[in-house]
């Protein structure tokens, strides 16, 4: 276990916080979440809680009696995916193994908590679109999600700009129109998208695009609590508001709820540069994560908005 991350019995302790704050969700993800020993514990503690839980794997992991017991759990699953075939797909995750995802996708199939495939999209796999849907098509798949790849190593090699976005994004709408398979865009500018272009969305699509009712940048409107106990605004934010080796959760969720430089980030009117005057800065805001990894300002556009 890395030596950075807290230890099993805090995490534990972590679990029992939860259901105290009572959250509409929570997501389990990683690294890989499965190597953690303690986490059937964790999902134990929240499924007492009645919240509804996610995790996202690999799958490399996974076996009949995790999925099982992940069944037994009501824990819908999400597989990340990233790569549509062998090669494209073992070169982003090194060391795993293309059909051992196939195998575990029908695995979770069989079980019926298959919640959907997780592509992370950036310059890297922008190319594959068709062949993600293929791919999806193949394995039965009813959902795909595509992630915006967010602040990583060598994140302006590979991030998209705003004219990659606008092609990726028509392309992604295109294919669903072909296949019928349920998707999501976690982007901001998503929904605004789709507004401009008049395409029809729903919040609970069946084979078509969806959309939930909160679209926009949610930094600071919720918690992520990273593998040392560091909590933070947004999964991909470098600012951390407190660690839980140290705090209370509730209280930290409370500082952080008061904090006046996150105050100042979620008010959507401190937005610059064409942000502030876009007609859709509302149902947007831009991704402040990204917006701060690629130009330092947390209120500036966001450089990758297909929109601009």
């Amino acid at each position: 276990m890395d030596k950075r991350e807290i230890d099993g019995k805090t995490a534990l302790s972590i679990a029992r916080q939860i259901p105290n704050l009572s959250p509409a969700w929570v997501i389990i993800e990683g690294g890989e979440p499965l190597l953690r020993g303690e986490l059937f514990e964790i999902l134990e503690i929240i499924n007492k809680g009645e919240i509804e839980t996610y995790l996202i794997t690999n799958g490399m992991l996974l076996n009949k009696e995790a999925v099982k017991r992940l069944s037994e759990l009501s824990v819908k699953v999400m597989v990340s995916v990233d790569g549509a075939d062998k090669e494209s797909y073992e070169a982003v995750r090194r060391g795993a193994s293309f059909e051992r995802l196939k195998e575990a996708i029908y695995l979770l199939e069989e079980y019926n908590i298959l919640d959907a495939c997780n592509i992370t999209i950036g310059r890297h796999n922008a190319w594959q679109i068709k062949k993600i849907f293929e791919f999806a098509k193949g394995l039965n798949i009813n959902k795909i999600i595509f992630l915006g790849l967010k602040p990583c190593r060598d994140y302006g090699r590979y991030v998209l700009s705003g004219a990659e976005y606008k092609e990726v994004i028509s392309s992604v709408i295109e294919c669903q129109r072909i296949h019928k398979i349920d998707i999501f865009f976690d982007e901001p500018f998503f929904k605004p998208f789709l507004k401009e272009k008049g395409i029809d969305y729903s919040p609970n699509a069946k084979n078509g695009i969806i959309v939930p009712e909160v679209s926009r940048c949610i930094f600071g409107d919720y918690i992520f609590i990273e593998t040392n106990g560091d909590i933070k605004p947004c999964t991909f934010s470098p600012m951390a508001v407190g660690n839980l080796e140290k705090g209370n959760l509730e209280k930290l969720w409370e500082d952080m709820k008061k904090s006046e430089i996150i105050r100042k980030i979620k008010d959507f009117s401190q937005r610059t540069g064409r942000c502030k005057d876009c007609k859709y800065l509302y149902d947007c805001g831009g991704c402040r994560s990204r917006t701060f990894a690629l130009t330092g300002n947390w209120l500036s556009e966001d450089p990758s908005c297909p929109l601009i």
